[in-house]
């Protein structure tokens, strides 16, 4: 009771303040005792009143024996067919979905087999798709366990070659490690046209790429997860294609799988895109995670990003985490909620509903070069209607894939 106490407080320090100095001599005591499976099995008792950073520090102290975490969960799950209705609840699903079952399988085998054993049961539940993923992960070698959370947004400012033909651009987006979602695909021939418009003599948007060539792109590799529905009518700024007819919404696709995504605008209007990113600044986001739907917490559930300083001409965008970033806010903030699962881009808004989408992704030569002749022809197209914004695309449903 007294090291459940003491690793209690450390998940404490390590979830608020992201301190892992009182953790890790916590776990050293820890792994020093011959009962860690009884530790573990008394602290995953009522997971469900965990948080993302406290299951965090359960995949930190399991370390190799990750096994001890897939057993106690299969124990539970085993527990709860023989007495009531089975559920699987966010804090097992979590530990699941971050544990690496790849080192599982390889060295404890019988333990591996045992969870998806448990888990078939679980398929009338309308939770196959989710099962047949995470036995695919177990093939995936991973971290052992989940570092402290990074909160930049990871999609912005990437590096791009503008002088690729729309072949090139296309192998390229086949191949490259930077690219993650079918989004930043389109955003890369967006950034090359508004990039090249006036100084290519051939400039081609994105209406010109044969569409069949980029839908085959999409699925090689995998991005086969359909936008929401909410951007069906936004155009890109190059041509008078919509997301719709681009087929990567599900009514485009005319699919009937729902998309994992949401599609979360700003509180705040913004008509100065550079200018904010060069400042303080802090965006509001109203969004209920499906993961809370039952909040009872005054206030509305959002998310903040604020302009944080970097080494390059832009600012990076990052989530707040802490108590402190929501003193004196309507928002309140929940830490299911990731900046590993959202992807940044700006939504100029004109008269009669039109929506355009203005990339981020691929800013790299405004943020780290001085190229001052495009980087000021560029900056200038950075001023938009009163009604534009900030829009997060985020990943909210990670089993849909």
């Amino acid at each position: 009771d007294e090291l459940c106490y003491l690793f209690e407080e450390a998940s404490y320090l390590f979830k608020h303040l992201k301190i892992t100095d009182y953790l890790e001599v916590v776990i050293e005591q820890v792994e020093q005792l011959t009962y860690k499976q009884q530790f573990l099995d008394q602290y995953l008792k009522g997971a469900e009143r965990l948080s993302t950073s406290e299951l965090d520090a359960v995949l930190l102290l399991a370390g190799e024996e990750v096994s001890f975490v897939i057993e106690t969960i299969t124990r539970q799950l085993t527990l709860q067919f023989k007495t009531q209705e089975p559920r699987l609840n966010h804090a097992e699903k979590y530990l699941l979905d971050n544990a690496n079952l790849n080192h599982c399988k390889q060295s404890n085998n019988p333990v591996f087999n045992q969870l998806f054993d448990v888990l078939e049961e679980f398929q009338d539940l309308g939770m196959t798709k989710w099962v047949f993923r995470l036995y695919r992960k177990s093939d995936e070698n991973m971290p052992l366990f989940r570092r402290s959370r990074c909160n930049i947004i990871p999609n912005l400012y990437h590096k791009i070659d503008f002088s690729l033909s729309i072949p090139d651009l296309l192998s390229w987006i086949s191949s490259s490690d930077s690219i993650s979602n079918s989004l930043m695909a389109v955003e890369a021939f967006e950034t090359r046209y508004l990039y090249n418009e006036n100084v290519m003599s051939n400039t081609l948007s994105i209406s010109h790429i044969d569409g069949k060539k980029f839908c085959d792109v999409i699925k090689r590799r995998r991005w086969c997860e359909l936008l929401p529905s909410s951007m069906d009518d936004i155009s890109l700024s190059s041509s008078p294609v919509r997301f719709r007819s681009l087929g990567l919404t599900s009514e485009g696709a005319q699919s009937t799988n729902p998309s994992p995504y949401i599609n979360i605008p700003c509180v705040e209007f913004c008509s100065e895109l550079f200018s904010l990113l060069s400042q303080d600044a802090r965006l509001r986001f109203y969004f209920k995670n499906p993961l809370n739907e039952n909040c009872s917490l005054s206030g509305k559930c959002g998310f903040i990003l604020k302009t944080v300083p970097s080494n390059g001409g832009l600012r990076q965008l990052e989530l707040c985490t802490k108590k402190e970033d929501y003193c004196n806010e309507s928002i309140h903030f929940h830490e299911d909620v990731r900046a590993e699962d959202m992807h940044v881009y700006f939504l100029q808004e004109y008269m009669m509903d039109s929506k355009y989408l203005y990339p981020l992704s691929w800013l790299d030569f405004l943020h780290s070069t001085n190229n001052s002749g495009t980087k000021d022809k560029y900056i200038s197209k950075g001023r938009f209607g009163q009604e534009s914004r900030f829009c997060v695309l985020y990943k909210a449903f990670k089993d849909t894939s």
